[in-house]
């Protein structure tokens, strides 16, 4: 695919997010108290509103936490998971999402085909959220393996969930535990997002679970989640987001797949 196919909306202004949502990011820390832990992760499948859903904060022990709830109304479960699949075979599909933040990508396609084509896919962006350009390393899982009682597929009021551990591939090591999970919303979907920043730190290579139980502790989050990080993640999550409502329905109109076509990705 050519730059030139996805022209406009490299060029285009990003698509603003909800004053309200971007008010509460911007408005400062939220109560700690208030935050979801791991252990809820469950609550996270359930549409009824939770006390902060967008927000963010560092927690007693360290670990940086973000909320944030975006509206996609036009946007179907169909379209999530071809584009969690399609957008990162390719840099420009990438930097199409949020052309100021989002410079490549890559992929890791998965050894074994899952129920959703991201199960098991390794994806590198490249990216500034505001702290400075990173090369990351995201892992996606299904639901069950990042601790949910289930992966979702029939639950009725979920559309879909995207989860998995994020990391950087120039420090190589993972140390945050991320959750999207897109509810249904009439015709379209709203999506509750969550990131537990430095909850999971693990080297990777063959001494990764037992770097684990050494790093994970507040000193060493001090290092990995510098004081502005959990904000910068959850003012580049309002508008990444935001501007995917807009975004994902014209592209899936020009580039998904036909009815009874070929599956999402190439």
């Amino acid at each position: 695919m050519s730059a030139a196919e996805l022209a406009p909306y490299l060029e285009r202004p990003l698509a603003p997010p909800d004053p309200a949502i971007a008010r509460a990011v911007a408005s400062g820390p939220m109560d700690p108290a208030q935050a979801l832990a791991l252990s809820e992760l469950d609550r996270l499948l359930d549409p009824t509103p939770v006390p902060v859903e967008t927000g963010w904060c560092t927690l007693a022990d360290g670990v940086g936490y973000v909320a944030v709830w975006t509206a996609m109304p036009d946007v179907t479960p169909a379209m999530v998971d071809w584009w969690f699949d399609w957008h990162p075979r390719e840099p420009v599909r990438y930097r199409a999402w949020h052309p100021l933040a989002h410079r490549s990508n890559s992929l890791d396609p998965p050894a074994v085909a899952g129920a959703k084509a991201h199960w098991g896919a390794v994806h590198h962006p490249v990216e500034d959220i505001g702290a400075g350009t990173m090369r990351a390393r995201i892992a996606f899982k299904r639901p069950t393996e990042m601790g949910m009682s289930t992966d979702a597929l029939n639950l009725p009021a979920v559309a879909t969930v995207v989860c998995g551990y994020a990391g950087e591939d120039t420090r190589r090591v993972r140390h945050t535990v991320m959750f999207h999970v897109f509810l249904r919303a009439g015709a379209g979907v709203a999506l509750r997002s969550r990131f537990w920043i430095g909850a999971a730190i693990r080297p990777y290579g063959p001494l990764g679970a037992a770097g684990e139980r050494v790093l994970n502790n507040r000193v060493l989050r001090r290092v990995i989640v510098p004081a502005g990080v959990p904000r910068a993640l959850a003012r580049h999550c309002c508008e990444e987001y935001a501007n995917l409502a807009v975004l994902l329905p014209e592209l899936y109109g020009r580039f998904g797949p036909a009815l009874g076509g070929a599956p999402p990705g190439r």
